[in-house]
């Protein structure tokens, strides 16, 4: 017996008409953040915790994420404008002012030309 298979391969390409659900798609993670979580790296330098970071995922190529505090204090504001085929963002947990965000709950607004806009939260826990 003799098998016979092949394949098609499509190149990436540009959607310029998203899913209208594309912005429900983009997840924090990890959501909640708990302070000395397994997802920091351990620097072998450095002494002390490893990086702090939360991400956030399957954004579009253009994007402004705007973090709030949950009294509406704009904290920070974060722009996104690269390749299609990189669809991630990190943030240090770092207010405009070179603080470190408190624990607690936080707004998180995404604001996409010609695509829409999304709000969410997120949590910082001990």
């Amino acid at each position: 017996i003799k098998y016979t298979y092949s394949f098609k391969i499509a190149g990436s390409k540009v959607d310029q008409k998203p899913d209208v659900n594309y912005l429900n798609k983009i997840p924090v993670v990890p959501n909640p953040y708990i302070v000395t979580n397994i997802w920091e790296k351990r620097t072998i330098a450095e002494t002390g915790r490893g990086e702090r970071r939360i991400d956030f995922t399957n954004l579009p190529s253009k994007c402004t994420i705007r973090i709030y505090t949950v009294t509406g204090a704009l904290i920070k504001t974060l722009y996104k404008d690269s390749s299609p085929t990189d669809g991630s963002m990190s943030w240090n947990l770092v207010t405009e002012d070179g603080m470190d965000i408190a624990y607690g709950v936080y707004i998180y607004h995404i604001d996409a030309p010609d695509i829409g806009e999304k709000i969410g939260r997120f949590a910082v826990i001990k």
